[in-house]
C-alpha cells in the first residue's frame, strides 16, 4: 500500500516564494540575484532579477492573486496516484 507523506517546506515566505510559486507548472525556479557593490568578500545582499520584478508586477496588475498566498505556507505532498487524481 503506497503513503500519503506530507513534508513542510517553509512558512512566510518572501518575494522569491512568490515567483517561484508562480513558476511552478512550468518546472522552473528562480534563485536571489546576489550581487556585491563594495567589493567586500563577504555574503551579499539578496535581490529579485529584473525578470522576476517584472513577474511580481504583472502579476499583480493583472489579478493573479494565488501566487501571493503561496508563501504563507509551503507543503510538498507525495501520495499515490489515485489519490492525485481524484476529484475534489
Amino acid at each position: 500500500m503506497s503513503k500519503i507523506k506530507v513534508d513542510y517546506i517553509d512558512h512566510m515566505g518572501s518575494d522569491l516564494t512568490v515567483v517561484n510559486s508562480a513558476r511552478v507548472s512550468f518546472d522552473k525556479e528562480s534563485e536571489w540575484d546576489i550581487w556585491d557593490v563594495s567589493g567586500d568578500p563577504e555574503p551579499c545582499p539578496e535581490h529579485l532579477s529584473a525578470a522576476d520584478k517584472r513577474l511580481i508586477t504583472y502579476l499583480a496588475t493583472h489579478g493573479h492573486w494565488t501566487p501571493f498566498s503561496h508563501p504563507q505556507i509551503t507543503l510538498r505532498y507525495t501520495v499515490p496516484i489515485f489519490v492525485a487524481r481524484q476529484e475534489p
